[in-house]
């Protein structure tokens, strides 16, 4: 089997780090964004780029095919083709609108080197900039860069990596990255000017967002599964409540099923070397309604509806809530 280094859990952690949620503002802030790489990671950052300026309102750009990379050596060097291709690229552009971030897994050599150079100019010039890498590059580094590490060894893991931190980016940005079978309506198409074809709710929702009112959250422990014996041994021990997948697979038809639990939060100790999220991916899996769940989070989602078996339902009736409660 593929060693893929516990994955989800890289993933997880970086996104938790202060330098990723500081580059995440960053993103958030710029109107033009530029990722750059070499070999497979030139690939990814095109990816990215491609992906990032169709799902937001945002210019983002990668060097792209063997023409401009190659014309841009001949005119200057392998070391410094990429400062190049950056200055090109801002030229007459405010710089504080700008970020740069550089692929790397490598932290030595002339690759590592060529994009330091690039990272090193834009933080000299006052351009918000960052290098993610499988490593930490500890040398010729500028300390206004911020480094996002990944603590990969393999470069499949890095690459993999880096591509889900750039679409991390997108939805933390409050972009929607499409599931497969919904992709045409979950779309941000209001921020962008097109016409979206989904009812909107302004009145509920941020405007560009109106389309995450299909969510329908569902609590996971007491209502999708059984937890008869509370914490236990911290696995998903439970049968599915009755009911409970057929419902999953029928009300999937209408809106994205988004379940959530305080099992699959970051900082939820491993069981059996399972983080909580991969433990309630696997039951769903289990129990055949995976792919009718459009997300699992351990966060409070936007949704229209919440199912849940410890809520109380609010209708301007706090007097009877009070006096429930005591």
């Amino acid at each position: 089997m593929l060693d893929i280094e516990s994955m989800e859990s890289k993933f997880r952690a970086i996104v938790a780090t202060d330098e990723f949620q500081q580059l995440q503002e960053l993103y958030n802030n710029a109107k033009h964004v530029f990722f750059f790489g070499h070999g497979g990671n030139m690939s990814i950052a095109e990816h990215a780029a491609i992906d990032a300026s169709r799902l937001t309102d945002k210019n983002v750009y990668a060097p792209g095919g063997g023409v401009i990379v190659t014309s841009i050596q001949g005119d200057t060097s392998f070391n410094d083709w990429i400062q190049s291709w950056l200055e090109i690229r801002t030229r007459n552009l405010n710089l504080d609108e700008c970020l740069a971030i550089g692929l790397s897994c490598s932290t030595n050599g002339a690759s590592s080197d060529c994009l330091a150079t690039a990272l090193n100019w834009a933080a000299e010039t006052g351009m918000p900039c960052a290098l993610w890498a499988a490593q930490p590059k500890e040398k010729g580094i500028h300390p206004r860069v911020i480094q996002v590490i990944q603590h990969a060894k393999h470069y499949h893991t890095s690459e993999i990596l880096s591509l889900t931190m750039t679409y991390q980016l997108i939805h933390d940005a409050g972009f929607i990255c499409p599931s497969i079978s919904k992709k045409a309506q979950e779309r941000r198409f209001g921020k962008l000017g097109i016409e979206s074809e989904v009812e909107t709710y302004n009145q509920e929702v941020p405007p560009g967002l109106e389309n995450q009112l299909a969510n329908l959250a569902i609590d996971f422990d007491g209502v999708v599964h059984t937890f008869d014996k509370g914490w236990h041994d911290g696995t998903c021990y439970g049968a599915p409540i009755d009911g409970a997948l057929e419902a999953i697979k029928s009300l999937a038809d209408d809106w994205n099923i988004i379940i959530f639990s305080a099992k699959v939060r970051p900082d939820r100790p491993l069981v059996g070397g399972k983080t909580g999220y991969e433990l309630v991916d696997e039951w769903l899996q289990e129990h055949g309604v995976r792919d009718y769940v459009t997300e699992i989070t351990h966060e409070k989602p936007r949704a229209k509806f919440y199912i849940d078996d410890k809520a109380i339902e609010f209708t301007n009736n706090w007097s009877e809530i009070c006096e429930r409660l005591r």
